[in-house]
């Protein structure tokens, strides 16, 4: 007689696993997490206090731009004034530089003009048009003769070295070294005689 095989009970599990109805579980993959759980919603109160902060943050950074922006608009325009302060300075020295030059021309025709040699005449009249050229070319700048002959002293522009009994006192009667100024600055005196009371 033939052994009958043995019948597998469907209920049994094979080679030690389980079967669904042993309690099936779903398989996790990875990466899966469990769900956050929600945070209680913030009270009326503390959204009015974050808002409030919010609002003060924003005006603290507002003020500290418009501060910043003065500030750099100050800088500019005191940047500016240095720079145009110094470029008229610059001016002012080197015109200063040439007033040796301009006295001497200038005496130089006073001296032609007073020989009776016709050259030195003609060299007078080149002269002339070298000194009228240099200080056409200076009054782009501003450069200008201070006038002192036949005025009131000022000291402000003038410089008396010498006094003498006259009928207008304060006027000046002689200019010994002409003045001349840049734009309303003095770049030097006229060396003047004042007259005086007895």
């Amino acid at each position: 007689m033939k052994k009958k095989d043995k019948a597998t009970n469907p209920a049994e599990p094979v080679n030690g696993q389980t079967t669904p109805e042993d309690g099936f579980q779903e398989p996790q993959f990875e990466g899966e997490a469990e769900q956050p759980r929600e945070a209680p919603e913030a009270t009326a109160q503390e959204w009015q206090a974050a808002l409030e902060l919010a609002v003060k943050q924003r005006d603290e950074l507002k003020d500290s731009l418009l501060r910043a922006q003065a500030d750099f608009q100050n800088f500019k325009r005191r940047n500016q004034t240095a720079r145009s302060d110094g470029y008229e300075d610059g001016v002012r020295e080197a015109i200063a530089a040439m007033l040796p030059a301009i006295d001497n021309l200038e005496r130089a025709i006073d001296a032609a003009e007073k020989a009776d040699d016709e050259a030195a005449k003609a060299l007078a009249d080149g002269v002339k048009m070298t000194l009228n050229t240099l200080m056409e070319s200076l009054k782009r700048f501003g450069f200008e003769e201070v006038p002192a002959l036949g005025e009131e002293f000022d000291p402000e522009k003038h410089n008396a070295v010498m006094r003498e009994v006259a009928e207008d006192p304060g006027k000046v009667l002689e200019v010994f070294q002409k003045g001349y100024k840049v734009k309303d600055k003095i770049i030097r005196y006229a060396m003047v005689k004042v007259a005086v009371e007895e």
